[in-house]
């Protein structure tokens, strides 16, 4: 039986599944600097994707997800900084 802390959890996390089959579990916030992810997550009609917070990407390779997932965590940290004139 799941807590209302776990369920919290879930609902702040996504499982992105890698052709191999393996699952990244990465903060859904990081999840949305992907338009096409968010797209998936966020759109009407009942799809999977939104039901069940989870995306399978079967032509993408688990080395190569786990750079994507880095890389959406490196976004959200550092694409919102001021720019400065060289």
């Amino acid at each position: 039986m799941e807590t209302g802390e776990e369920n919290t959890r879930k609902e702040e996390t996504v499982k992105l599944i890698s052709a191999e089959g393996f699952e990244f579990v990465i903060d859904k916030k990081a999840a949305m600097v992907s338009q096409t992810i968010r797209n998936m997550l966020t759109s009407p009609g009942g799809f999977a994707e939104t039901q069940h917070g989870q995306v399978t990407f079967p032509e993408i390779s688990t080395p190569i997800l786990e750079k994507i997932c880095q890389y959406f965590y490196w976004s959200l940290e550092y694409s919102r900084l001021p720019s400065f004139p060289l």
